[in-house]
């Protein structure tokens, strides 16, 4: 950055002047000024995080003990509804065998039946699977 160099420039000459009081207060000064370019980069880490939080918080639907992301008409997921509430993460459920029933990888909550009354998933759903090969 400009100011930092200038800032820089400005206090090898006062050290070299032997103006140590003028020095000192430039070092602070620069000091400052990194501190300050931290808590704005954390912001705005923070900004993007919260603006990312929210456009996922406008498409989900909560549906069957699960969310589920909206897109085009069609719903990805499910998505572990305890993670959501008390994190704001996102986190696919798995399937537990039984095509009804899908579990959290990173919390208890186990064994939902997202699919009530179904055996298979219905048709214009999403249904992430890993490949595991």
């Amino acid at each position: 950055m400009a100011i930092f160099d200038e800032l820089k420039s400005v206090a090898n000459v006062l050290r070299e002047a032997d103006k140590i009081p003028q020095y000192q207060q430039i070092l602070g000064v620069l000091e400052k000024l990194i501190e300050m370019q931290n808590r704005i980069l954390t912001l705005e880490t923070e900004n993007k995080e919260l603006v990312e939080s929210l456009k996922i918080q406008e498409s989900l639907v909560f549906e069957n003990n699960a969310y589920w992301i909206e897109k085009d008409s069609k719903k990805d997921g499910p998505y572990c509804s305890c993670c959501w509430d008390d994190h704001k993460k996102t986190i696919r459920m798995q399937p537990c065998g039984n095509p009804a029933f899908y579990s959290c990888p990173k919390c208890a909550n186990k064994s939902v039946k997202v699919y009530p009354g179904r055996d298979n998933p219905p048709q214009n759903f999403h249904v992430h699977r890993p490949d595991f090969r």
